[in-house]
């Protein structure tokens, strides 16, 4: 059970869809959705995934106590300034889904608080390189790891209704500070896509043809390379300062590798690699065939 009476999702693509799928499974009692597309109103409507699906943002938030982001993060600001011109429900939450915290808690996060609204950042790492609602499924928050980043101006009540909220979804749900948040991220995250891309351009720029040739490797090494540009642009720019610091990181090691590889240094090279295996391995155990 929803430990919210009415949930509003804003934004009805991979998470937000994701959401309203599994608040029907649920049986959550009332579910809005609202979308800037009366096409995917219509859908949400005739798969019965909420039970008011619009393009109307007052009507979609018409009472409700939780209202959550879940458009892209560069909406948040317009999104948030319609929202205060229309009549929020007292003791109104609003959380969001987004993979940036930093500008977001401090940005929209100050607003609000300043204007007596709680807001939780969220992030459930739940994604995938698909998008939209026709990439929506249930159960995607099961098990995933859900970071929510509280600063001293977050009311107690709102973090911990936020958090049984995705408790009930199935994640499994910690608080960072946002900045943190935002450095874990540029290292687990947002620097890998970057390698992604990097090692895609690199193995395929000059000779696209030779990709006939390639296998799993390089299939599993850049699969997130295949989401969507648009939104990685938004997310490496917002997250610029941390991800330039990972990113030089990335750059140093491998940097590293290749003066090894180029000194002959066949020890340093191998205790790399070994090393990098260990780590993985504990973190991505080996399955038995």
């Amino acid at each position: 059970m929803s430990p919210f009476s009415s949930v509003a999702i804003l934004g009805p693509g991979l998470l937000g869809g994701s959401l309203l799928h599994d608040a029907k499974r649920l049986g959550w009692n009332d579910v809005r959705a609202w979308t800037r597309r009366r096409e995917v109103a219509q859908q949400i409507q005739s798969a019965r995934l909420a039970h008011l699906a619009t393009t109307d943002l007052g009507e979609a938030i018409r009472g409700a106590d939780l209202i959550v982001l879940a458009s892209p993060i560069g909406t948040y600001q317009q999104l948030i300034g319609q929202l205060m011109q229309t009549d929020l429900a007292s003791g109104v939450t609003i959380t969001d889904v987004g993979s940036v915290k930093g500008p977001v808690v401090h940005g929209i996060g100050r607003q609000l608080a300043d204007a007596g609204i709680a807001f939780v950042g969220g992030h459930p790492m739940a994604g995938s390189e698909a998008k939209g609602l026709d990439a929506a499924r249930p159960f995607l928050f099961q098990d995933a790891a859900c970071l929510l980043t509280p600063v001293a101006s977050t009311p107690a009540g709102a973090l911990q209704k936020v958090t049984a909220f995705w408790n009930t979804l199935g994640a499994r749900v910690s608080s960072v500070e946002p900045d943190l948040h935002d450095s874990i991220m540029a290292r687990i995250s947002h620097v890998p896509h970057l390698a992604a891309v990097a090692i895609v351009l690199a193995a395929l720029s000059e000779d696209q043809s030779i990709a006939q040739f390639a296998a799993g490797g390089l299939r599993d090494t850049t699969r997130v390379a295949s989401g969507d540009p648009a939104m990685w642009e938004e997310i490496l720019r917002e997250n610029r300062s941390a991800v330039l610091l990972a990113g030089r990181n990335l750059h140093q090691k491998l940097g590293e590798l290749l003066e090894f590889l180029e000194n002959m240094d066949h020890q340093p090279l191998l205790a790399a690699l070994e090393k990098a295996k260990h780590l993985r391995d504990a973190r991505y155990p080996c399955q038995p065939k």
